[in-house]
């Protein structure tokens, strides 16, 4: 792993320092929820690190390259927040389980370093379309694991989440808080917002994940900024929706359509 220090932080001049991560994954929830976040707040970057094992692809824009890298940034709180906030983004997640184990190894050392006391990951909960439609046009529901009790506990008293009860969290996403708190003094938790797979960009997912964690951490912020990217999805969920009902004949007997897979 190499990396690049822009600011030295000692762990005493952080207040009560948590860790929101979100990596680039299904419907590129955690990316835009993380990256909405350092918007919002201002953040400061701190270090840029660099995977050997990211693709080996380099980003253009506007013509110029740019190398893939992660990214860790520093909001200080307010004088009447409770958290300075660490925030951890990415232009891709390792490739190999080798890479993703040194990867989660490199952060939780530093977090360590930082006295971090938590670690939050945002990412993404794909469900069927039946799945999806049944619970439409209520927010996404919010599907919650972490590495004790205590924190769990804390996640499932929120409106809207529902404890993952089995099954696997693929990726650095659910990686990195497990990691955090099987091997350090860490508490870890991954929150999963519900998608479906046809949806590239789910702004209307990381909005709702964000508007948890913001109760979780007791911080009041404004996402409006998000907001016509989250009407965007809103229209594409309707015209797939009417995509199914169209292509679907309803069963003998009943009103209407079920959802299916849209062919």
């Amino acid at each position: 792993m190499y990396s690049r220090r822009y600011i030295d932080i000692s762990s005493e001049s952080l207040k009560d320092p948590v860790v929101v991560l979100g990596l680039p994954g299904i419907a590129n929830v955690g990316t835009i929820a993380v990256r909405a976040l350092t918007k919002i707040l201002d953040a400061k970057v701190v270090l840029d690190f660099f995977s050997e094992d990211f693709p080996p692809r380099i980003i253009v824009k506007n013509g110029i390259t740019h190398f893939p890298k992660s990214s860790l940034y520093l909001y200080r709180a307010a004088p009447d927040e409770p958290h300075d906030i660490l925030i951890v983004t990415a232009d891709y997640q390792p490739s190999s389980g080798a890479g993703i184990f040194e990867y989660a190894e490199f952060l939780a050392q530093e977090f360590a370093t930082l006295d971090v006391s938590s670690v939050y990951a945002l990412a993404a909960y794909e469900v069927s379309y039946e799945a999806f439609f049944d619970s439409y046009p209520n927010p996404p529901r919010v599907f919650v694991s972490a590495g004790s009790d205590k924190m769990l506990q804390s996640l499932t008293q929120l409106d809207g989440t529902v404890p993952t009860k089995e099954g696997v969290i693929n990726g650095a996403n659910g990686f990195i808080p497990a990691w955090v708190s099987s091997m350090y003094d860490m508490e870890g938790a991954c929150l999963l917002g519900e998608t479906m797979g046809v949806i590239k960009r789910d702004y209307r997912a990381s909005k709702t994940l964000l508007e948890k964690l913001m109760i979780l951490l007791d911080i009041q912020l404004d996402f409006s900024i998000i907001d016509d990217d989250v009407q965007k999805v809103m229209e594409f969920i309707e015209w797939a929706k009417s995509e199914i009902s169209e292509r679907i004949p309803p069963k003998e007997g009943d009103e209407s359509p079920p959802d299916r897979y849209i062919g």
